[in-house]
């Protein structure tokens, strides 16, 4: 077997993935108080490109952790080969390969800071909340119905709407976006920021433990968009 690639080659891949939502973000009138409709398709297309490039680096890293495993290229085609991974999933393909990295100090401690929506019928200002590890999973989780649903044409994303179920018995997309009256929920620039958050850091984390149980060095993250709340 060739030597297989670095676990800080895949972050460097996923930077420059992240590359594109992150100048979306940058493109965004944010402080205008209505944005215009091109600014508005910004959000739905922030999160396609999000979750598409965490989808990447899940199948990547994946793979090159079973190449410094020494498996087959046979198994390592089977570990990688993965169909609109959530961070729960990479997780626990993550948990597969690697049963002695499951040290649960890292889940206590895992604390992110994310917008949280405004309520129906209050103003437009969006608060902040913190939130664990099981909680960004859960949202993760959500997140990827939201993409199904811009994917395959459900809904525009840049309009209040009634957002369909999820593709199988699961979390609804609904609970990752601002909510209004009659069950119509929006896609804001805040969500998507939100989205791109969850998957960044989330990766981050889980890099870093596989790579402590492999007995290698953790991956820099210091070139990776960081999606800031204040940008």
């Amino acid at each position: 077997m060739p030597t297989p690639p670095s676990l800080q080659s895949t972050v460097d891949r996923y930077a420059k993935s992240l590359a594109v939502p992150h100048g979306l973000q940058q493109l965004h009138g944010r402080k205008k108080h209505r944005p215009t409709q091109p600014q508005m398709t910004l959000a739905p297309a922030m999160v396609l490109t999000s979750v598409a490039a965490f989808e990447g680096f899940v199948e990547e890293f994946n793979a090159v952790v079973g190449g410094i495993r020494g498996l087959s290229f046979a198994q390592i085609v089977r570990i990688a080969h993965t169909n609109s991974p959530s961070l729960k999933d990479f997780h626990d393909d993550l948990l597969k390969q690697l049963s002695s990295w499951e040290d649960l100090n890292w889940k206590r401690d895992f604390a992110l800071e994310l917008f949280s929506p405004p309520a129906v019928g209050g103003t437009n200002w969006w608060g902040r909340q913190s939130v664990g590890w099981d909680e960004a999973v859960r949202q993760a989780d959500a997140w990827v119905q939201v993409r199904h649903s811009l994917s395959h044409g459900l809904t525009r994303g840049y309009l209040t709407e009634v957002w369909p179920g999820p593709m199988k018995a699961g979390i609804h997309a609904s609970y990752v976006l601002r909510p209004y009256a009659a069950g119509k929920h929006s896609l804001s620039l805040h969500s998507a920021i939100n989205c791109a958050r969850i998957l960044r850091y989330g990766a981050e984390i889980l890099s870093t433990q596989a790579a402590i149980a492999l007995s290698d060095q953790p991956p820099k993250w210091r070139a990776v968009p960081a999606f800031p709340l204040d940008a």
